[in-house]
C-alpha cells in the first residue's frame, strides 16, 4: 500500500484522476450498478411521495424483471388530447423509464469517489470530507429523481397544450441541468470544494504533499 501511493504521490492528481475514473466506473457499471440504483430508489422514495406522487399511490417502483421506474406524478392542469385534440384536464400520469435512464443518478456517487482518490482523500486524513462529499452527492442525486419524475410526468402534459410557453422552456432548461450537467460536473465541483489537492491544482490552495498519515 505505501508503495502504492508513494507511485501515485509521484503523478498530478490529474493523471491520477485519469486512472482512476475509468477503472472505478467500470466496476460501478459492471458490478455496483444495480445495488446503487435499488440504494438510489429507496433514497428517493419518500422525497417522491412529499413532492411529486399522488397521495395513497407508490410514488415509484422498480420492476422486477426490467428494472424499469415506473413513476406515478400528481400533475393537476390542463392538457390536449392527442386522439380527439380536445383540452382536458389531468390529475396524474404514470410513466416507466428504462434503468439505464436513471443510472445516470447513481454515477455520480462513483464519480466522486474517484476524484477523491485521485486527490489521496481516503488515506490522506480526509476522511470526514469524503462522508461530506457522498453525502452531497446523495442529496443532488435525490433531488435530480425528484426533478426528473415531475418533468417528465408535468412536462408530457403540458407540452401537448400549444406547447406549454415561457413554462415548458424551464422545464426542459432544468431538465438539462439535472441530466447533462450535474451528474457529470457535480463530482469535480464537489471535489474542489472538499479536496485541497484538486483545489492546488487548480490554484486555489497552496501545494501539498499526499502523502500516508504516520503511525503513533
Amino acid at each position: 500500500m505505501k508503495w502504492l501511493v508513494r507511485r501515485l504521490s509521484a503523478v498530478s492528481v490529474v493523471t491520477r484522476a485519469v486512472l482512476l475514473l475509468p477503472l472505478v466506473m467500470t466496476v460501478w457499471w459492471f458490478l455496483l450498478k444495480g445495488p446503487s440504483l435499488w440504494l438510489l430508489a429507496k433514497l428517493s422514495f419518500i422525497p417522491l411521495a412529499l413532492f411529486v406522487s399522488p397521495p395513497g399511490q407508490a410514488p415509484v417502483r422498480v420492476e422486477d424483471g426490467t428494472r424499469a421506474w415506473t413513476f406515478q406524478v400528481e400533475v393537476n392542469t390542463y392538457g390536449r388530447n392527442s386522439s380527439t385534440n380536445e383540452g382536458q384536464y389531468v390529475e396524474t400520469l404514470a410513466f416507466t423509464a428504462e434503468e439505464d435512464s436513471i443510472a445516470f443518478f447513481a454515477s455520480s456517487w462513483f464519480s466522486y469517489l474517484a476524484l477523491a482518490l485521485a486527490a489521496g482523500a481516503i488515506w490522506g486524513g480526509e476522511r470526514r470530507q469524503v462522508l461530506q462529499g457522498l453525502g452531497i452527492e446523495t442529496a443532488l442525486n435525490v433531488a435530480s429523481v425528484v426533478a426528473y419524475a415531475y418533468i417528465n410526468g408535468y412536462g408530457t402534459v403540458l407540452k401537448t397544450a400549444a406547447g406549454g410557453g415561457g413554462g415548458m422552456w424551464t422545464l426542459q432548461y432544468v431538465y438539462h441541468l439535472i441530466y447533462l450537467v450535474i451528474p457529470f460536473a457535480g463530482p469535480f465541483v464537489v471535489a474542489v470544494a472538499l479536496h485541497r489537492q484538486w483545489r492546488t491544482y487548480i490554484g486555489l490552495a497552496a501545494p501539498v504533499r499526499m502523502e500516508m498519515p504516520k503511525r503513533k
